[in-house]
């Protein structure tokens, strides 16, 4: 059933999208005509009259009506991206730095799930589902995140046991669920740490308080969502299975899941990739746009786009086998 959206919670965190940019990005209207008809009373959201800014909204599950008359609903998308380094976990940056969205190209308006921080590599959930992606984000849930970190030199014992002990990160005490050495590879020594925690950088604030140098930092799970398999830079849609499996850690009833299924496009087969070529820019900023043109892709790498097929499984349409090409806002 949809829910009736609030306006301020402070046991969530916000979720979902501004009103006005929904009605934007549905052909509405601007973004500043949306606002006026929001302060007008024109807007209401599952039968509610909406006339005040700020106030977010799930576009999957939430009914918004403009002057009565039903907006229809975006289909439903839950994506897995294997971020690379060098990309900003946000739909948009004022400093024009690159973000996960340049590496996702979908028709949906789809957001990233948390964050990562931009050296960080590994698994992000992009969605338009707000139920679902404040259900990831809050620690009431408690989905498990276990990451991959890679030092040049091992660890000892009692560096490992203090991190086992648990850590004080922004006055809180941090403790895993599970950390150890994991395996000892050509790229260095790695170390698993499972946490439940959701502060920004605490993975790299828990290794700098015991004194072991991060050099990559990798997210490779999220609950029951696994990377492996999606190259570096590569996003595809959650299998069925996958949806389920979530939906069943969140929470979430069963048949919630089911109904997505059927609404939902699948790009099962991983579409994309970014490898870097030189050692990475340390700026992060795009270059300069051309007038009129897409911006060129960052120097010090390249995206890859021909390691699938990018056939979509749609159980509603039919697939044309092409990525959608309209101007997206906020890029």
């Amino acid at each position: 059933m949809p829910h009736t959206p609030k306006l301020s919670d402070q046991d969530e965190p916000p979720t979902g999208e501004r009103l006005q940019r929904v009605l934007a990005a549905r052909g509405v209207a601007s973004r500043r005509a949306s606002e006026e008809m929001i302060a007008a009373g024109r807007i209401s959201v599952n039968d509610a009259v909406v006339s005040e800014m700020g106030t977010r909204v799930d576009p999957v599950n939430d009914e918004i009506r403009v002057d009565g008359r039903p907006l229809k609903r975006q289909r439903p998308r839950f994506i897995m991206l294997n971020k690379p380094s060098g990309f900003i976990t946000t739909v948009k940056d004022e400093r024009q730095r690159w973000t996960v969205m340049d590496l996702v190209d979908v028709p949906e308006r789809v957001y990233p799930v948390g964050r990562l921080d931009r050296e960080t590599q590994g698994l992000i959930l992009l969605t338009n589902d707000g139920a679902a992606a404040n259900r990831v984000m809050h620690p009431r849930y408690g989905l498990a995140k276990e990451y991959h970190v890679v030092t040049a030199k091992r660890p000892t014992d009692m560096q490992l046991l203090k991190l086992n002990d648990g850590i004080w990160v922004n006055g809180r005490l941090v403790e895993p669920d599970e950390c150890r050495l994991l395996r000892e590879t050509r790229e260095g020594i790695i170390v698993k740490i499972v946490l439940h925690e959701g502060l920004y950088h605490v993975v790299r604030q828990m290794m700098e308080s015991v004194g072991i140098d991060v050099e990559k930092l990798r997210r490779v799970r999220l609950g029951p969502l696994l990377i492996q398999g999606i190259p570096l830079g590569a996003w595809r849609d959650l299998t069925p299975g996958e949806l389920g499996q979530l939906f069943e850690s969140l929470g979430l009833p069963a048949e919630d899941a089911e109904k997505i299924n059927s609404r939902r496009t699948l790009q099962l087969d991983p579409i994309g990739g970014f490898v870097h070529k030189t050692p990475e820019d340390t700026s992060g900023k795009r270059p300069a746009r051309s007038s009129g043109s897409s911006p060129s892709r960052p120097a010090s790498g390249q995206f890859d786009h021909a390691r699938s097929s990018g056939a979509t499984h749609d159980r509603t349409r039919p697939s044309t086998g092409r990525r959608d090409r309209r101007p997206r806002r906020g890029r």
